[in-house]
């Protein structure tokens, strides 16, 4: 059972880590240098809330686990630390940032919003049935 909320994790972060690639790069090339960083973040955090919100019933029910169980979570939070893990592998090689400086990103208002989407990417398989 808890085999198969590590894969339905791994499934979860590797769709929206493609999701949250192709906005990241629309935000960062098209609306950052148009609108700012923390507009172009809030408008970015849309659909991939959207995204999360639409995805996380959805692989949990693919992989068979039942709503509000423990395995739900578990799926959540083993694709939160993939996640966590992807980002500042991703972040050092793209922007040779080191972890230190990715967390202390959180502190800006477009790292609070990356945060909330965290939470709701982590905390959505166990909350949506």
């Amino acid at each position: 059972m808890i085999g198969r909320a590590f894969k339905a994790g791994a499934v979860y972060l590797l769709l929206l880590y493609v999701v949250g690639f192709l906005l990241g790069a629309t935000r960062e090339l098209l609306l950052a240098p148009r609108l700012g960083v923390a507009v172009a973040s809030a408008i970015e955090a849309i659909p991939m809330f959207a995204a999360i919100f639409h995805f996380a019933p959805l692989i949990a029910r693919r992989f068979g686990i039942p709503p509000k169980s423990g395995e739900r979570m578990l799926m959540g939070l083993f694709g939160l630390t993939l996640l966590i893990g992807a980002e500042i592998a991703m972040t050092r090689a793209m922007r040779g940032l080191s972890p230190e400086q990715w967390l202390a990103h959180f502190a800006s208002i477009e790292g609070a919003i990356y945060a909330i989407l965290l939470a709701c990417f982590a905390a959505m398989p166990w909350v949506r049935r």
